[in-house]
């Protein structure tokens, strides 16, 4: 019985040693070049963490800006070029807004800085996140006024507000789709009326 228990162990050490041989060679290759030289290549770990994607990016926007209160009824066009940063959950804008309309002439441009927060959070595993957020920024507007001299240019700066709620579509691709509801609120009061809209804009980043 002792006899038996001796080989049964000496197979078992045997087997063991054998197979941490084995497992070394896989984990280390060692290649030979005709010259004699060599190299070796070491498997990759096969647990690691998932790198946190934190990037900036730029991009621009196009839509259309409707006027609300005193101006009511006008209709503006709406350009938008934007850099973004994208952090753990959230992301940020620094824009440039340009909206503008004829007959009378009306124009619009600022410099916005907007935070945006997407709201499912890391639970979505889908290519489309919805988002919600807001910013100010300085904007200066000018437009046509007709008077009984004919026709002057009425112009101011000020603080504007931003509210926006939107949807980023192909989120975890090299490039994004930027779909928004934007209401602007101008702080100030322009040649003694309210500028405020709700703008509809659709954009893209730019390959990261």
């Amino acid at each position: 019985m002792l006899l038996v228990l001796v080989i049964v162990s000496t197979m078992l050490f045997t087997g063991a040693q054998s197979f941490a041989q084995n497992e070394s060679k896989i984990n280390k290759l060692s290649l030979k070049e005709d010259n004699g030289s060599s190299f070796s290549l070491e498997s990759p770990k096969l647990m690691q963490k998932p790198t946190k994607k934190i990037y900036f990016t730029y991009g621009g926007k196009i839509g259309m800006f409707f006027l609300q209160g005193d101006y009511t009824g006008n209709q503006m066009i709406a350009l938008e070029g934007f850099g973004k940063y994208v952090g753990d959950g959230f992301f940020a804008e620094i824009s440039v807004p340009f909206r503008f309309k004829t007959s009378p002439a009306f124009s619009d441009i600022g410099l916005d800085i907007n935070v945006m927060y997407p709201f499912l959070g890391k639970a979505n595993k889908s290519e489309i996140d919805p988002f919600v957020g807001g910013g100010l920024g300085l904007h200066f507007i000018g437009k046509d006024k007709e008077g009984p001299d004919g026709t002057s240019i009425a112009a101011r700066g000020g603080l504007g507000l931003n509210i926006i709620l939107g949807l980023v579509f192909l989120k975890n691709y090299d490039f994004n789709i930027v779909v928004e509801l934007k209401y602007f609120n101008y702080l100030r009061e322009f040649d003694d009326k309210k500028y405020q809209g709700i703008g509809l804009n659709i954009g893209a980043t730019l390959p990261k």
